[in-house]
């Protein structure tokens, strides 16, 4: 392969968000005051390099609350965390590091919103997601989560409905949606959850996937955000590959006069996006 005539085009939005920023920063303070004593309530975001790195500085991942000592800190997911775990962790006496996106925190206030003023709620959002469930426990299970226009269409008339997303969703086939759910209520309220930094990732990745030969989109194979970048590129009918490290890279991806355009998912670390841009221009340039 003639190396030199490989060319590399990053997307212009890239790396940690906002909300996964926070949650990180605010984990690292608190694993550096407690050490020894801190737990981590699954994967506080979805990227096993950032998990890995802190179950080396000492942090203990537990499934649930009865893995985790009285008197411990406890650190929730940044998709959130559900009322009844809240409670049974205060019930444990537990210190309780909340670093809950930003984001989310708006979804569950919306959510919490229309279930107290009836509407029937439709979240667009993947059914068994954290966030999703965080809300759900949160409103008593009291909404339809859907994916597809045709959950839509078996939707019975409503009297009001109440629309939201999951924040790492496509805003593109969140719009999609509306026709079919106008079609089912006289009054219809919509709220854009989708996190501003989701929707410019998106439009950026859309725009680079339109200009070259082959994407690499890189991010855990768990994180929803880092999967709906693949999905938009793979629609552009460009070869795209999902990976989350640099050693999944291979040699017969490329053709020598290739465009490689890279982007990465909202949680995953800038360190791991350079050891992919490096490898690729030391092995392949």
């Amino acid at each position: 392969m003639e190396k030199s005539k490989l060319k590399i085009i990053l997307s212009p939005k890239m790396g940690f968000c906002f909300g996964v920023k926070k949650s990180v920063n605010l984990a690292k303070d608190t694993i550096k005051k407690r050490k020894n004593d801190v737990y981590m309530l699954g994967s506080i975001i979805n990227n096993p390099q950032v998990i890995e790195y802190f179950k080396k500085r000492g942090a203990k991942i537990v499934n649930n609350l009865g893995e985790v000592p009285e008197e411990s800190v406890i650190i929730t997911r940044a998709h959130g965390i559900s009322p009844l775990l809240l409670h049974q962790a205060y019930q444990k006496r537990l210190s309780v590091i909340d670093t809950t996106c930003p984001y989310v925190k708006k979804v569950q206030e919306i959510a919490g919103y229309l279930y107290k003023n009836g509407y029937f709620i439709v979240i667009f959002g993947d059914k068994k997601h954290p966030e999703i469930l965080s809300v759900l426990d949160l409103i008593q299970n009291n909404a339809l989560v859907v994916s597809s226009f045709y959950e839509i269409e078996k939707i019975k008339q409503q009297k009001k409905i109440g629309f939201i997303s999951q924040t790492t969703k496509n805003i593109y086939d969140f719009k999609k949606l509306l026709p079919a759910l106008l079609n089912k209520t006289e009054e219809l309220r919509i709220f854009n959850t989708i996190c501003k930094a989701t929707i410019e990732r998106q439009k950026s990745t859309l725009e680079l996937a339109k200009k070259v030969d082959v994407m690499i989109v890189i991010g855990g194979k768990e994180s929803a955000n880092t999967s709906r970048l693949a999905e938009i590129c793979k629609k552009q009918g460009v070869k795209t590959y999902h990976i989350e490290t640099e050693n999944q890279i291979k040699y017969e991806w490329f053709h020598p006069d290739d465009r490689i355009g890279i982007t990465s998912g909202a949680s995953t670390p800038n360190w791991v996006t350079n050891k992919v841009i490096n490898k690729l221009k030391k092995e392949y340039f």
